[in-house]
């Protein structure tokens, strides 16, 4: 006889379903399982299941056994996604077509279409585009498009094709230690190549792929073409277009800083909020139909999904639109079942959807966010609104919005610490000020943009609106000017994540239902986190190492000692330079910066290693030494293998201020005469460890 199963979890089947395929993800993706075995794993799993079936004669068992092999199933089925989704995987991806030695060195011909816009920065407009033909061969895949601000040119539409003769390069990896890996965020959404080019080098093929995107991107054009004419300001311009449209690609980083600073930045991404607040809005509107007897409430339900959807193409089919529309259209499903084991399987049944359609997005940080804050609303908030019942109506809406944003708060707060690295205190304060209003925007807002695409909207409501806008914004501002309330720089691994979530998990375990076992899992949790703040303190406390970044503009050595980094330099660095090199190492090790700045000497002496700096001809035949390390450093003008035959380096290091030209000419010689050669503008920082 096999035991049953926990009732509770034969009840949400798809938490189940949803968690072993989300194992499955991580597998496929962090282990090299060829397609052909995942496959067959795949098969043998299910043909257990079905034996099993047949001999249990139920079609769902409540068994262990039945349990753990459909856990075996989809765990196999995410590893499958996974390879399936990979699209190298197939002959017709563009990177079958071209050879290796082509990458970074070759130019090709390419046809591609407009995907998506990214955000732009100092010197280029990024676009995500997909390969039509490369080399005048039919492929597919995602490339990165960057297009040179040298040479001022319009917008590129969504949907446009284009024609260009460009070298195909790898994603720039990090090439300084802790810096954020730009090539694997692009890597998890299937892209592994940029082209650069200037805009004369675009042909505009004058053809338009048409697909719900592109259908998207043009209603997205007609509503701001719209809403243009009514002088919004550039801020106001900027904050509706992220509430509404989804887009934030010309947010200044003023506001962007403000909105994180005051922990409010989810406000400003389409997201499960503000479509959970419209679905709010859609059902009161629908209220009426439930009096119809027999089809009111399956009418009010398929208009409110249908409203959703509606929403979702004039936000221009973002994917963060795209997951919250249909997260929230299955959670409309649950609660109208009005059970909670159905709310928690609608939440699961749209993730599992989601990963289906895309397994990488579990990696997508605004994805996490989503799920976590909604989940943990879900099953944290009934909670805490319990503990306490006000007597008069608006105490009764103020504790609710501040026990859901608890809620949501107290489940995002470990990743929050572990992606941002600070905590806002005074978030409370700013959902609390706009949460009540955030619907009241929102479905004004949605109202402006009907009135806007039908040109009728009366000005002094434009007017109106804009000021509501930048109350908002000045809201928001006056909270994030309250620095003292924002602790900064929090180093958080992924160990203290795992534990934290341990000790969230359990402490709500604890509050809902006391048991002692309960309590000794609180308890081990705590002494877990304790021990890794603990150790990470003492591994930070001994890291001894020198650092030569890799910067272009200036030579910068750091040496590390004692949890504090002194830099030297050649020339003075700005804050900005010193933000861009340093700011994740040191959060993530724990480690202060020296204010002052030294002037970088041509000599040091490391760990019993001698270091030499060599910046311009001639200042090595002044030495009378032959250093383990010689730095070249702002291109100088030298006969390498004269100074190989004088000094007899160990190691040639070369970095990012020299010429591209040089670190060429200089690694090919140390090929030739067999003297190892690093250089940072492909390896990365060059680090002495103790």
């Amino acid at each position: 006889m096999h035991k049953k199963v926990n009732p509770k979890l034969i009840n949400t089947p798809f938490v189940i379903i949803t968690i072993a395929t989300l194992l499955g993800v991580l597998l496929g993706y962090y282990t090299f399982i060829e397609v052909n075995i995942a496959i067959i794993s795949f098969l043998i799993s299910i043909c257990g299941l079905a034996i099993f079936w047949q001999q249990s004669k139920k079609m769902f068992s409540k068994t262990t056994p039945f349990v753990i092999l459909t856990i075996l199933v989809f765990i196999n089925f995410g590893i499958v996604l996974v390879k399936i989704h990979n699209l190298q995987n197939y002959s017709n991806h563009y990177s079958n077509e071209i050879n290796s030695k082509e990458i970074g060195k070759t130019p090709i011909g390419i046809e591609f279409c407009i995907t998506e816009r990214l955000k732009s920065t100092a010197y280029y407009d990024k676009y995500i585009v997909s390969i039509r033909l490369i080399k005048n061969k039919a492929t597919h895949g995602k490339i990165l498009l960057r297009i040179s601000k040298k040479s001022s040119i319009n917008i590129l539409d969504i949907g446009n094709i284009y024609l260009s003769y460009a070298t195909l390069k790898p994603i720039t990896k990090p090439l300084n230690p802790n810096q954020f890996d730009y090539a694997r965020y692009l890597r998890n959404q299937y892209i592994l190549h940029q082209i650069t080019i200037q805009p004369n080098q675009l042909i505009y093929n004058e053809k338009k792929e048409w697909s719900v995107y592109f259908l998207a991107d043009q209603i997205r054009k007609k509503i701001n073409e719209n809403l243009s004419k009514y002088h919004f300001k550039s801020k106001e311009f900027s904050v509706i277009n992220a509430l509404y449209l989804g887009q934030r690609q010309d947010m200044s980083q003023e506001i962007f800083k403000d909105y994180r600073d005051a922990g409010a930045i989810h406000i400003l991404a389409v997201s499960g909020l503000h479509i959970g607040i419209l679905l709010f809005i859609i059902k009161l509107m629908l209220m009426p139909l439930n009096r119809i007897k027999k089809y009111g409430r399956k009418t009010k339900l398929i208009l409110s999904i249908t409203l959703l959807w509606s929403f979702a193409i004039i936000a221009g089919l973002s994917p963060s639109v795209l997951r919250a529309v249909t997260m929230f259209s299955f959670l409309a499903i649950g609660m109208e079942i009005r059970s909670k084991t159905s709310t928690y399987n609608s939440l699961f049944i749209s993730l599992f959807l989601l990963v289906c359609s895309n397994p990488l997005l579990i990696f997508s940080v605004s994805f996490q966010l989503s799920y976590v804050a909604v989940f943990s609303i879900l099953w944290i908030q009934p909670i805490i609104v319990n503990k306490y019942k006000p007597r008069f109506y608006v105490t009764k809406i103020l504790w609710t919005i501040f026990t859901v944003t608890i809620a949501a708060q107290l489940g995002l707060l470990p990743l929050s610490l572990f992606y941002f690295h600070q905590f806002p205190l005074l978030f409370f304060v700013s959902n609390l000020i706009i949460l009540p209003f955030l619907g009241i925007i929102l479905g004004f807002g949605v109202f402006v943009i009907l009135l806007a695409l039908l040109n009728i909207l009366p000005q002094f409501i434009a007017n109106l609106f804009g000021n509501c806008i930048d109350s908002m914004n000045t809201t928001i501002g006056w909270i994030a000017q309250q620095e003292i309330f924002i602790i900064k720089n929090i180093s958080f691994s992924w160990s203290m994540l795992i534990a934290s979530y341990l000790v969230i998990i359990s402490f709500i375990l604890v509050c809902k239902q006391y048991k002692r076992m309960k309590l000794y899992f609180m308890v081990s949790s705590i002494i877990l986190i304790i021990s890794i703040i603990t150790y990470e303190k003492y591994r930070a406390s001994r890291i001894e190492e020198l650092i030569l970044f890799h910067n272009q503009q200036n030579t910068t050595l750091g040496i590390v000692e004692n949890q504090k980094i002194q830099l030297y330099s050649k020339d003075s660095i700005s804050m900005r330079t010193t933000t861009f090199l340093l700011k994740n190492y040191l959060i993530k090790n724990q480690i202060t910066l020296i204010d002052s700045t030294i002037k970088l000497k041509n000599v040091y002496l490391y760990k019993k290693q001698t270091i030499l700096i060599l910046d311009s001809s001639d200042i090595y035949k002044k030495l009378n030494l032959q250093p383990d390390v010689l730095i070249l450093s702002n291109s100088p003008k030298i006969h390498l293998k004269r100074v190989i035959n004088t000094l007899k380096p160990k190691q040639i290091v070369a970095d990012g201020s020299n010429y591209r030209s040089y670190l060429d000419r200089w690694e090919k010689s140390c090929t030739i005469l067999k003297v190892p050669f690093y250089r940072t503008d492909k390896e990365g920082a060059f680090i002495i460890k103790q």
